[in-house]
């Protein structure tokens, strides 16, 4: 069993991240509350709180995608986004790039992220981003990537029905992955790649889906 010391490490190095993320999310110009902070404590009976909801979720999210997850971030992340929301756990969407034992699993830099920001004209092709969730601090929720771990990295079978809940510094020392802020804010899917997850969350809100 890893350190307490070797979670704590990566963490301090992710909430560095996050809170860069979001001040180069305002110079492109998001507009939206950030929701999130790294400087406010996430608790551990709130991970659970979110652990339990997605848990009575996880039905309505196969039905939603059918199949293998792992190249599905930006839906997952969309209804993961809204759905939190929604039961009143603050929550928003992170891209960025991650780096599984050391491998550069999605190619994703903030100089790419930010020419796809910019770009006037529809965007074509693959984006080389990852999008995950996070309820500030050093919290991860991330349902696209532990299928992708087993079958890319052959990974324990077990992951393959597993959404990642839980502390960056935890997923370093468990599962061998490190979780690289670069952006944060569902305005980077309006803008790059829609439909926009604000507007499932509002249509959430407003009583018309459940």
């Amino acid at each position: 069993m890893p350190h307490e010391t070797n979670f704590t490490s990566y963490s301090d190095i992710y909430r560095e991240q996050l809170t860069k993320a979001i001040l180069e999310s305002r110079k492109l110009g998001f507009e939206r509350p950030a929701i999130i902070s790294a400087d406010v404590h996430v608790s551990d009976e709130i991970l659970r709180e979110t652990s339990q909801l997605l848990s009575e979720l996880s039905g309505l999210f196969d039905l939603i995608l059918p199949g293998y997850w792992g190249n599905s971030c930006q839906t997952l992340s969309t209804n993961i986004f809204a759905r939190l929301n929604q039961h009143g756990i603050p929550a928003n969407i992170v891209l960025g790039n991650v780096l599984v034992n050391g491998t550069d699993e999605f190619e994703a830099t903030l100089e790419r992220l930010q020419c796809e920001v910019r770009l006037t004209e529809p965007l074509s092709g693959d984006q080389h981003v990852h999008a995950w969730i996070s309820l500030g601090d050093d919290t991860v929720v991330d349902a696209a990537l532990p299928p992708r771990l087993v079958k890319l990295y052959k990974a324990p079978q077990q992951l393959d029905g597993m959404i990642f809940i839980g502390r960056a510094g935890e997923m370093k020392a468990r599962f061998g992955v490190q979780y690289v802020p670069l952006l944060v804010g569902t305005e980077f899917f309006a803008r790059t790649n829609p439909p926009d997850p604000m507007k499932l969350l509002n249509t959430l809100i407003s009583g018309r889906a459940r």
